[in-house]
């Protein structure tokens, strides 16, 4: 009876080893989402789409004639098209293609999506920009943040420009892929200045100016400056302080202290080396942070948590009280 048992079990082992599994079908690739036509111009114009991670690139079709034909591949969610007709309507299609051997296949046509061009070259000039917003000022430099406008078709510049001698000069010029934060060196202490903005889109068309903006630098002073600010989520706090040399002459060395309690714990740090002895924390210069040329200004801060919630407090720079903000 167990040699007949035996070779039943054998007999189904084999029949399941032999006989071939169903092939699992690929599933296809989710098809690209958020299609958008943007910047189109009499010649030009962009689409925009979220692509699948997973694909292998993306294909573009052109509707011509009543007939799909393959327009451009390789495509990575963007496609620029040019030298386009003015006045004139083209359709367009996406799909993603699937690696070979990858389990997917390609996915499925986007709703086809039109362009129609200027039927002239673009005259219109982008939208008044908002007033510049400063960001940092010390005694030599500033730095100022310039906030985004509009335009029919797209803004491609943007040119900070400075009151000199009562004529507006630009000074810096962002263009795309620039950071819209630039700083403005070569100021003097304790000196009024004005800064505005004028955009530009890719014909030259250019908007009106903004609204100035007055930046004052600090005054001279005998000592640096010391800012602290304390971001606080109970238990835990992050301090950050600003450094500035209001001086007239290369600082060459610092020391930062603060007090806190035994019971207020200090983490990682950064700008300096911190030090506790106590209840007094200490930060000293790393090397590349010691020296602070007239005008500079360095960041310096540490986190930490304390349990009673007490952070720490009475901050000097060498030896002078620092300010809270």
């Amino acid at each position: 009876m167990k040699r007949v048992l035996v070779a039943a079990v054998l007999s189904l082992a084999a029949i399941l080893v032999l006989t071939p599994r169903p092939a699992l079908a690929d599933s296809p690739l989710r098809t690209p989402t958020q299609i958008q036509v943007v910047h189109v111009a009499d010649t030009s114009a962009d689409i925009w789409w979220l692509r699948n991670g997973s694909a292998k690139e993306d294909v573009a079709e052109q509707r011509v004639n009543g007939v799909w034909r393959e327009y451009a591949r390789g495509l990575f969610g963007s496609l620029h098209l040019s030298n386009l007709t003015p006045g004139a309507t083209y359709t367009f299609r996406i799909y993603s293609v699937a690696y070979p051997g990858s389990g997917f296949t390609d996915s499925a046509r986007t709703v086809p999506i039109t362009v129609t061009t200027l039927s002239a070259p673009d005259s219109v000039p982008p939208a008044k920009p908002p007033t510049p917003v400063v960001s940092t000022t010390t005694t030599t430099f500033t730095t100022l943040v310039v906030l985004e406008t509009t335009d029919n078709v797209e803004v491609t510049t943007y040119y900070l420009q400075q009151l000199i001698s009562g004529t507006w000069t630009t000074v810096k010029t962002i263009v795309q892929g620039d950071s819209r934060a630039p700083t403005v060196t070569g100021l003097t202490a304790n000196t009024s200045y004005q800064f505005a903005v004028v955009a530009s889109d890719a014909r030259g068309n250019l908007s009106p100016r903004s609204d100035p903006v007055t930046v004052t630098t600090l005054a001279n002073t005998p000592n640096p400056t010391c800012k602290v600010q304390t971001i606080t989520y109970n238990p835990g706090f992050q301090v950050t302080v600003t450094i500035i040399n209001t001086t007239t002459a290369t600082m060459n060395g610092w020391t930062l202290q603060a007090t806190a309690p035994a019971t207020t714990s200090t983490g990682q740090s950064f700008g300096g080396t911190l030090a506790r002895n106590g209840t007094t924390i200490t930060i000293t210069p790393l090397v590349w942070s010691a020296t602070i040329g007239q005008g500079g200004q360095l960041f310096v801060g540490f986190s930490g948590s304390a349990t009673p919630f007490v952070i720490p407090s009475d901050y000097t720079l060498n030896g002078l009280p620092c300010t809270s903000v």
